[in-house]
């Protein structure tokens, strides 16, 4: 399990699971030193704080999947920046955004064949819990 959770999710570490009736929890951290600041480009290792970020991806071996991922939170070195703070950038994942960049991907990929209401059962046989709403959402969005 670990070797497949590094792979999926690079920039982390690999801290615990727990599987319980229909999905698996997974815990990583960050493994990030540094990070480029969005608003100005700086990079900074100036960590201010911890949170846990919470997100869906693809089903593993027929489970649903949660991630929970302990990430930074770095200052800003550059004083011209308009933004004190900012929060770590990975590639697997859109800031602010609750699935993976995988799951967003196949979601769309069932949804270009079907109609929402044909694609929310498809992906629900799947293990993967969205509804029409959330499919059109996610197409306006690209």
């Amino acid at each position: 399990m670990q070797d497949k959770i590094k792979s999926l999710f690079e920039g982390t570490k690999y801290v615990s699971h727990r599987i319980d009736e229909d999905h698996v929890t997974i815990v990583i951290e960050s493994t990030q030193e540094k990070n480029v600041c969005p608003y100005c480009g700086i990079e900074s290792e100036k960590i201010h704080s911890y949170r846990i970020r919470k997100f869906t991806d693809l089903p593993i071996d027929g489970y649903k999947v949660n991630v929970h991922l302990r990430c930074k939170k770095f200052f800003c070195i550059n004083p011209e920046c308009n933004h004190k703070t900012f929060s770590e950038i990975f590639t697997f994942i859109k800031p602010l955004e609750m699935k993976t960049d995988r799951l967003i991907e196949k979601i769309l990929e069932i949804f270009a064949y079907n109609s929402s209401r044909k694609a929310t059962l498809l992906l629900h046989e799947m293990g993967i819990n969205t509804c029409k709403a959330t499919i059109c959402n996610l197409q306006n969005k690209r």
